[in-house]
């Protein structure tokens, strides 16, 4: 890759994982609204130790291993697992907020990118797979979308990831920050501390296969559930 396209990929990598962009992540607080609710979280150290857990736990070997899979899947062509993927990574999501809140993020990608593509290779499976989406062929996680899409724009996998699992994080810092007197200094201060332990786990998934997904993160699966039933909600999950 030129030095021009690396810097068009990294680029578009910012592009796509900056809170600007519509992809609809920052709607949903990830169980944090229902347990803040609860008194499960109440202070800083305690948004960092659940963002740290979801990570650890169910972002980076779940939706991590499902995004760096459709990129590989996406570069092929091959639909059919694009697809397999797809459906796998919406089964492992237990809590219907979170299947949803994966779901809605993913067609947004789709669509908000579908204008920004040039006609290649990488546009077209996109345009395939989101044709499969609006089909209701394939639910469009948002792991796999973003994985489609990064594929598209030239923005290795490695990158993809980490770009998702910032989105998310920051997702869930904004909304601690609306939840609780989190100040933007803290905020930061977690994000950061993110960065070690995402880019070491980060680094040994390329090789995992799509059907080696994994997720352990009871506490938040019960919050959400939970959060459905709540009188009061700022956000969608």
């Amino acid at each position: 890759m030129s030095n021009h396209q690396t810097g068009r990929s990294f680029l578009a990598a910012l592009q796509l994982a900056d809170s600007f962009f519509p992809s609809g992540m920052y709607a949903h607080s990830h169980g944090l609204e229902s347990m803040v609710a609860r008194g499960w979280v109440k202070n800083a150290d305690d948004v960092a130790q659940y963002l740290h857990n979801l990570l650890a736990w169910s972002i980076l070997p779940c939706d991590g291993v499902a995004l760096v899979n459709a990129h590989r899947a996406a570069r092929y062509g091959d639909l059919e697992t694009l697809t397999d993927i797809d459906w796998h990574l919406h089964a492992m999501k237990l809590p219907e907020e979170f299947r949803l809140a994966s779901c809605h993020s993913g067609r947004r990608i789709l669509d908000e990118t579908a204008s920004l593509m040039t006609c290649d290779s990488g546009a077209s499976i996109s345009a395939d797979y989101r044709q499969l989406v609006l089909e209701h062929a394939t639910p469009g996680t948002g792991a796999v979308a973003l994985g489609v899409v990064a594929h598209a724009f030239d923005i290795p996998a490695d990158n993809a990831l980490l770009m998702y699992c910032h989105s998310f994080a920051v997702g869930m810092l904004g909304a601690a920050q609306r939840l609780l007197p989190l100040t933007h200094s803290e905020a930061q201060r977690i994000l950061l501390s993110m960065q070690e332990p995402t880019t070491g786990s980060a680094a040994n998934l390329n090789a995992r296969d799509w059907r080696e997904m994994t997720s352990f993160s009871p506490q938040a699966d019960i919050a959400s559930m939970l959060h459905s039933h709540d009188d009061v909600r700022m956000f969608a999950s």
